[in-house]
């Protein structure tokens, strides 16, 4: 799978990571226990989704937070994010990418996106009150999230190509 991400600066990159942590210390799925990943939200998603050359219009300045969003993950699980507003430059972007990106799949495309940022996959439906309360143990999550820049991610190959 290769994909097209908003990255976020070195401080909203650190406030994610920190909810990471306080879900992984409260022992439950987080995707801190990788090492690897890094917060960000996918724009567009495919197996063949070939590395964009410009865009016309500019990167999102910072990304609003809607709050908790769950999506179904299989049967008693779901992914736990963060909900991510789709305003106007947010949404001009995402266009902007969609139209130099052919191959994504539908659940990425322009009026059928829930732009986020993961934070655990695949948590139990049992786990879901231990999550929330770890989470308000942390206090306030953050209202926004500052974008940092934009990568590009071949999972086969393993290989993250930045591109702003």
């Amino acid at each position: 799978m290769r994909s097209i991400e908003l990255v976020l600066d070195d401080d909203s990159d650190r406030e994610v990571r920190a909810v990471w942590n306080a879900l992984t210390e409260a022992d439950l799925p987080s995707l801190g226990r990788s090492g690897t990943n890094d917060p960000h939200v996918t724009l567009a998603a495919g197996e063949s989704l070939p590395v964009p050359e410009g865009f016309d219009v500019p990167l999102p300045a910072a990304l609003r937070i809607a709050g908790i969003l769950l999506f179904p993950a299989g049967p008693g699980r779901h992914v736990l994010g963060l909900g991510v507003v789709v305003d106007e430059p947010l949404a001009r972007f995402h266009q902007a990418v969609h139209d130099v990106s052919p191959g994504s799949l539908d659940p990425s495309a322009p009026g059928r996106w829930a732009p986020h940022v993961t934070l655990a996959r695949r948590i139990r439906d049992v786990d879901l009150p231990a999550a929330l309360r770890a989470l308000a143990a942390i206090g306030p999550l953050p209202q926004t999230l500052a974008v940092g820049g934009l990568r590009h991610w071949d999972g086969d190959a393993k290989v993250v190509t930045p591109l702003a």
